[in-house]
């Protein structure tokens, strides 16, 4: 499956970035330079929703309260800066989750 979800990048005060997205509870990464934080959300994001969909298809015995969501409108997500972060951005991230099975969990 494909899909895109809004992420907040918080630019770290000790350098770089760490990002979550508000809708995909437990998809958060960290990296040191933009083009890794770009990386490393969409390969978090479709990591989560692996494991969401095994779950949800009786493949993993993992107890997982999240289900797939319809993603936010990126206008609505606020991103501000918190203690750790000296501003913030948002901006939609792909993720093709069988590409991601392909690459990770191929049996070959």
């Amino acid at each position: 499956m494909k899909y895109v979800y809004p992420a907040v990048f918080h630019c770290a005060v000790e350098g770089g970035y760490y990002i979550d997205f508000p809708d995909v509870e437990g998809a958060i990464t960290q990296a040191e330079t933009l083009y890794e934080a770009l990386e490393m959300a969409e390969d978090s994001l479709a990591g989560m929703l692996v494991s969401w969909e095994d779950f949800k298809a009786g493949k993993s015995k993992l107890p997982m309260n999240n289900r797939i969501v319809e993603p936010t409108p990126i206008e609505k997500i606020k991103a501000e800066p918190d203690e750790y972060s000296t501003s913030a951005f948002v901006t939609l991230i792909k993720a093709d989750t069988d590409a991601y099975r392909k690459l990770y969990l191929s049996n070959d």
